[in-house]
């Protein structure tokens, strides 16, 4: 059980700062990695982010029906997933969309 909760939270944390700290990570890497436009750095970012968050709500299944999870804990990982990555997503889909014009 402890594994699952390891694996979701982990899986959430990443999408989550990748998604809203996507733009000064790509700035980043246009100025200290490769020099390539940044809004190609962006988007590669926004469908990670996105990935991500799918893949947390496909490990929270699998988890649920394993019965790796507890029913209290479950409810809220799914507020949270379903609350925080629709949010989130749309957010960084919003500012990608600025960046591309």
């Amino acid at each position: 059980m402890v594994k699952a909760n390891v694996f979701i939270c982990t899986f959430l944390f990443s999408a989550t700062v990748l998604a809203i700290f996507g733009q000064d990570i790509s700035c980043f890497m246009d100025k200290n990695i490769i020099r390539l436009n940044p809004i190609y750095y962006l988007t590669a970012i926004t469908c990670i982010s996105i990935f991500l968050y799918l893949i947390t709500i496909v490990l929270t299944y699998i988890f649920n029906k394993k019965n790796k999870l507890k029913k209290s804990i479950l409810d809220v990982y799914w507020l949270v997933i379903l609350g925080l990555s629709l949010f989130v997503s749309l957010w960084s889909l919003f500012v990608l969309a600025m960046w591309w014009g």
